[in-house]
């Protein structure tokens, strides 16, 4: 809960935290409780599960469009600095598309929230070092 609440004190410079490790189950379970706390809102996808959502962020940019589009697929608003925006299994994302999603969803002026959770190699988070958060939760014992 350290990195995740570090993580919330600093969204100017990190925009999106990165979640792996554990278990599914577990990851979405500690952003549940991290949420109740330190937000008003959580709006969830889970990518892997909702086609629609998942082809249209693997077809087109991300930024204002995008982050419209969301809205109107869950019919809610995303608040700023209120609601926290969960990608859960981003990894059935095209690459290209993770990293633009996790660096571009929203822009600073936005002071949203983005959370990315999946199975992610080092590979795949490396180009996101510099504008993102990572957090390996450990695993269930």
């Amino acid at each position: 809960m350290t990195e995740l609440l570090d993580w919330r004190m600093q969204f100017e410079d990190y925009k999106t935290l990165i979640l792996t490790g554990s278990t599914p189950k577990d990851r979405m379970d500690v952003i549940r409780r991290f949420a109740a706390r330190n937000f008003e809102s959580m709006i969830h996808v889970n990518v892997k599960n909702n086609e629609k959502i998942r082809e249209y962020m693997n077809t087109n940019p991300a930024g204002r469009d995008a982050y419209r589009f969301l809205e109107k697929s869950v019919m809610e608003m995303i608040m700023p600095v209120d609601t926290v925006l969960v990608l859960e299994n981003a990894d059935a994302l095209e690459p290209y598309a993770f990293v633009d999603y996790a660096e571009n969803l929203f822009n600073p002026d936005d002071m949203c929230f983005l959370i990315m959770t999946g199975e992610f190699s080092d590979e795949d988070i490396a180009p996101l070092r510099e504008t993102c958060i990572h957090v390996v939760l450990p695993p269930k014992e």
